[in-house]
């Protein structure tokens, strides 16, 4: 390899790594920043169903010492034991009750998460529950805003909101 093809590569390195930074996601929050102690709420945009997450953290000495998280329907329902059943309360479809009810049993894991890493962006997606996760995020992102005093710049906004994948007349 000549001496200008070698200055070539690492220029074109140089400029790959440069333009891989540039495109890199925002940075959702700064965990590096104080927390003040209190209680915040945050919630996530609407899902393709519009129902949206809420995440309350309370802040103790600077720490986030409790979280919880919920699901509300576009009527305002909680998503709970009987989410994924019929308007009769049945089972209509046995398979979507099923990923329904993961999506429910995964709320108080990704709560727990979060008291524990201190930090949304380190909860761990569960299998089955990643709408619930992205909602999740949404809304923890945004309480913990809160807790720093800080706006939220729209980062929260840049977290991708899968597609549910639901047939609506299944249920």
């Amino acid at each position: 390899m000549t001496k200008a093809h070698g200055y070539h590569l690492a220029g074109l390195s140089l400029a790959a790594c440069f333009l891989l930074s540039a495109c890199s996601p925002p940075e959702l929050v700064d965990m590096s920043q104080p927390l003040n102690d209190g209680e915040y709420v945050g919630k996530s945009n609407p899902d393709e169903q519009d129902a949206i997450g809420i995440v309350t953290i309370t802040v103790t000495d600077g720490k986030i010492t409790s979280t919880s998280y919920e699901t509300v329907t576009k009527d305002g329902e909680e998503k709970g034991v009987d989410y994924g059943k019929t308007s009769q309360g049945e089972v209509g479809n046995r398979e979507f009750y099923q990923r329904a009810q993961a999506a429910v049993a995964s709320y108080d894991e990704y709560a727990a998460q979060l008291t524990e890493k201190q930090d949304p962006t380190e909860v761990d997606v569960i299998s089955g529950a990643t709408v619930a996760h992205s909602q999740f995020l949404q809304a923890a992102v945004r309480a913990v805003l809160q807790a720093q005093g800080l706006e939220d710049d729209g980062a929260a906004d840049s977290i991708n909101m899968p597609s549910l994948d639901l047939d609506e007349t299944d249920y």
